[in-house]
């Protein structure tokens, strides 16, 4: 049985990317994921930028409540740094909208950092 090629959703093209960069700092600030669905039939691509130290401060000052942090605030902050996608893919789809978050969420973990002894 032949396996059929995955249904590619990438409504955006390198202009768009080249447009968000500007804005973003730069290229080296935005990252594709891409997402395959219904087992591998579709393949979903999301442009997403690195999230910014004024996101990273309001996710922290959010998890700072610990009882009263809202999942909802924190998830709409990591949702801001979707540039370009389905939307309404994540909205009506839980596992692609987990896959999305998980993703975003790990672009804060990407950079590492050295403490050397003087």
């Amino acid at each position: 049985m032949d396996k059929k090629e995955p249904q590619i959703i990438k409504p955006y093209s390198e202009d768009n990317i080249v447009a968000h960069a500007g804005k973003v700092g730069g290229r080296r600030n935005l990252r594709e994921i891409v997402i395959h669905a219904d087992e591998g039939e579709y393949e979903f691509w999301y442009l997403v930028k690195k999230p910014s130290k004024s996101v990273l401060r309001a996710i922290a000052a959010e998890e700072a409540k610990k009882d009263k942090a809202n999942t909802d605030t924190i998830q709409n902050l990591m949702l801001g740094c979707v540039l370009e996608g389905d939307k309404e893919a994540y909205e009506h789809d839980g596992a692609i909208y987990t896959q999305l978050l998980q993703k975003t969420s790990e672009l804060i973990k990407q950079a590492k950092g050295d403490l050397k002894k003087l």
